[in-house]
């Protein structure tokens, strides 16, 4: 029985990452998953979206290219995390276009989630926090809940918030009925967290240089989620 995991376990768990864009696995939850790979953890991480609306101005980056360069460098992160051989997916959903639950693409990505739950029966499912200001993180945590409960699946659930802290309103906020905070230290993994963020290169230098308006993670954000410890939400319950 894999229970709350309060401090880094010292067994091997199977571990289901979802990740709504490319270096989200690494922002919200890198030093965690860093952590479990060196106890021999098993991992599959599914990708939601393809990243690609990043720089919608670009000429030299149009969406497809991006999402080829954002795929490309998130699977570089996982091999600076030690993860590298971890199974993974790429459901190519549409970045920041997700579509509306169940429509018939809401339904095929949950039928695709619910296959690969029912054949890895994770222990642990890092998942997005449900309320994390990002339409596409809300969507992602609802994807994976509702694969969950089709799967009769009921992992252990913690939500990594990326964006709560800088833009969310305090409705966003966990409430003290739903989710219990846990805090892990993962300085001794610190600087593998920091080469994975410098993997994802669209998105923290100005590689992508045709489009002012296109996102870059700045260094207030990156000092913010870049820290000795990580903290997540432990899910006591299973809907919202």
């Amino acid at each position: 029985m894999f229970d709350l995991p309060t401090t880094i376990p010292n067994q091997s768990c199977k571990v289901l990452a979802i990740v709504p864009h490319p270096d989200d696995e690494t922002l919200g939850c890198g030093g965690l998953i860093a952590m479990l790979a060196r106890q021999q953890s098993q991992f599959y991480f599914v990708f939601v979206t393809d990243g690609g609306a990043s720089h919608p101005r670009s000429v030299a980056w149009p969406s497809r290219r991006l999402a080829r360069r954002r795929k490309a460098e998130a699977i570089e992160a996982l091999h600076r995390l030690g993860v590298g051989d971890a199974s993974r997916r790429f459901l190519k959903l549409a970045d920041a276009a997700m579509p509306e639950p169940h429509s018939v693409e809401w339904n095929a990505a949950v039928s695709e989630l619910v296959d690969i739950v029912k054949k890895f029966q994770p222990d642990l499912a890092l998942l997005p926090w449900r309320r994390d200001p990002h339409c596409d993180h809300r969507n992602s945590w609802q994807l994976a809940q509702t694969a969950f409960q089709r799967a009769c699946t009921r992992p252990v659930v913690l939500e990594y918030a990326i964006w709560l802290d800088e833009f969310g309103t305090p409705e966003d906020q966990p409430r003290p009925e739903e989710a219990l905070r846990v805090v892990y230290d993962v300085s001794s993994v610190l600087a593998a967290k920091q080469a994975a963020i410098a993997a994802h290169v669209s998105q923290t230098t100005s590689l992508i240089d045709d489009d002012p308006t296109g996102f870059r993670l700045t260094p207030e954000t990156l000092a913010r989620l870049v820290r000795p410890t990580e903290t997540f939400w432990w899910a006591r319950d299973a809907t919202d």
